[in-house]
């Protein structure tokens, strides 16, 4: 593996302005995001009130089905000790989802890392599956190239209803069929074996898409300690339960600062993507197995379902301290309850996510606490020796293709250089003779019938369809003729450009290990990568 760098801008001003420190934007967070701001942050984190033995023993217990590597095990007895945490988090996606989910374990695990050398203590790396999200739809799929153009292969989910990632039983079954098919469109090569014997013996010991997921960081990160623990998991939900009852009592002004960051947000000329309501509740609580969004009415708590479901505030609260289980987070209170649980050092974060953080500053200060250091994660995009040789071949590097969009001009001069013009110029002049005739014969059945005109018209159109569909096949003929050059400049998008976006929001790591092997991760984690804002062009 080699590395290289290249600044990529981003495709949101908000996240151009906050990685470049611009100052419309800086007002938003606590921290600059840069490592100089460790300090000062730790120093905030003395005093926090976490049960460290208490939260050790739940993230302990639940990494127990996986099995507790030697580096984790030294990990929890440092978190015991007095270590701050570096956070990221993430959907439990089918084989862990896009590669940016590996990508976000990878930065806290670099970061953690870099940080305990800058401060001289140890800093432990945790993820937080949000096992609680019951958008299957978002993690039901997978994404792979099929005749030379991006496939996403969707799993049916309406089976599981509004279950969560960790309350759906996997429909075993069904899994399994979409995993076949899915590593049957992959090229078979020496490793395709193994990953499929990895994917398919992880998913025979799993219940639910979060234990597959775990199960799966936990094979990729076991050697470097990574903790990780279900937002899901009921022990974890125990622990959490006054946090609900502080969230509850301050359903409102929580719900009035977001709005209102927001607004300034729009002001200063950002998205507002949380499209936050003042009669938010920001909560969600679980009913008959459906996990259902509250929100609130006058001093009542109720579900905006067609449903009559309603709390009051001393039912809600009741529920908070016998069945904190039922409750769960939005995407405003998860970072508030992140917060409360760990002394976070740095949250690790993709740019939705760090949008969404942009608007929470006046909640943390709701409850006396403040954001954490907001660290980009890093961005990866993986190169094969293939793409390589196409890259090498076109004279194109990974800056031609992603930052310049080089190959749709390529694309167009070569289909500008190869179009039979006499052809296409005999149809278009056969064309307006028709539409020139056919005024003449427009003018002739007016003097008739005005009646005759919507059919003459038809008729039109029906001989301009057809010369149409001719010009089509002539064009396809064509590109057929120069079907290597045209499928060359697509595989070169399909690898780092897929459906016009970065690799890393799209494609599964298992498509590289197939590639590559099973030690792609180990790997990566190998690698000089410096934690900054350039993108990381990784050859293969």
């Amino acid at each position: 593996m080699k590395v290289e760098e290249q600044y990529v801008e981003p495709a949101s001003k908000l996240m151009s302005d906050y990685i470049n420190s611009r100052p419309a934007i800086r007002q938003y967070f606590s921290y600059d995001p840069q490592m100089q701001s460790f300090g000062e942050r730790l120093k905030k984190l003395q005093n926090h009130s976490v049960n460290r033995r208490k939260v050790a023993g739940i993230v302990r217990d639940y990494m127990r089905h996986n099995g507790l590597s030697k580096a984790a095990e030294l990990n929890l007895e440092s978190f015991e000790k007095g270590a701050p945490v570096v956070v990221t988090g993430q959907q439990a996606g089918l084989l862990t989802g896009p590669l940016y989910t590996v990508h976000k374990a990878i930065s806290v695990i670099i970061l953690a890392k870099q940080a305990s050398e800058r401060l001289q203590t140890k800093v432990v790396p945790v993820f937080w599956i949000a096992g609680e999200d019951h958008d299957l739809a978002e993690i039901s799929h997978l994404f792979r190239e099929v005749n030379g153009r991006v496939d996403k292969l969707n799993i049916p989910h309406a089976e599981y209803g509004k279950n969560s990632a960790s309350s759906a039983t996997l429909n075993k079954p069904k899994i399994a069929s979409f995993l076949e098919e899915y590593f049957r469109s992959l090229p078979e090569t020496e490793h395709s074996k193994e990953i499929h014997g990895l994917a398919f013996s992880l998913l025979e010991r799993s219940l639910s898409f979060t234990d597959f997921f775990a199960s799966l960081l936990h094979y990729f990160f076991q050697e470097e300690g990574l903790l990780y623990i279900d937002a899901a998991d009921a022990e974890f939900r125990k622990y959490e339960s006054p946090y609900f009852a502080e969230m509850i009592e301050r359903a409102e002004e929580i719900a009035d600062t977001v709005a209102n960051a927001e607004e300034s947000l729009m002001k200063d000329g950002y998205a507002a993507v949380i499209g936050a309501e003042k009669t938010a509740a920001n909560l969600f609580i679980t009913v008959k197995g459906e996990r259902l969004l509250l929100e609130r009415q006058g001093t009542d708590f109720v579900v905006n379902n067609g449903a009559a479901i309603r709390y009051t505030k001393s039912q809600l609260l009741e529920i908070a301290e016998k069945n904190p289980e039922l409750l769960s987070n939005n995407v405003v209170t998860r970072p508030l309850m992140q917060e409360m649980v760990f002394p976070v050092l740095a949250f690790v974060g993709g740019p939705g996510e760090i949008a969404y953080w942009a608007a929470l500053k006046g909640a943390f200060e709701l409850f006396g606490m403040e954001l954490p250091v907001i660290m980009p994660r890093l961005s990866l995009t993986l190169v094969n020796r293939q793409t390589q040789r196409l890259l090498d071949k076109y004279n194109l590097d990974f800056s031609a293709v992603v930052n310049s969009r080089q190959i749709m001009g390529m694309r167009n001069e070569l289909m500008e250089s190869i179009r039979e013009q006499e052809a296409e110029a005999l149809i278009d002049g056969l064309q307006r003779q028709i539409e020139e005739a056919y005024e003449e014969i427009q003018q002739q059945f007016s003097s008739i019938s005005k009646g005759l005109l919507p059919l003459a018209e038809k008729n039109l159109q029906l001989h301009i369809k057809q010369l149409n569909f001719l010009k089509n096949k002539l064009e396809d003929e064509v590109v057929l003729q120069n079907s290597v050059e045209f499928g060359h400049y697509a595989a070169i998008e399909n690898e780092l450009l897929p459906n016009g976006g970065f690799q890393e929001r799209v494609y599964s790591p298992f498509i590289y290990m197939n590639q590559y092997g099973t030690g792609l991760v180990k790997d990566l984690l190998a690698l000089p990568l410096q934690y900054d804002k350039n993108h990381k062009i990784i050859g293969l």
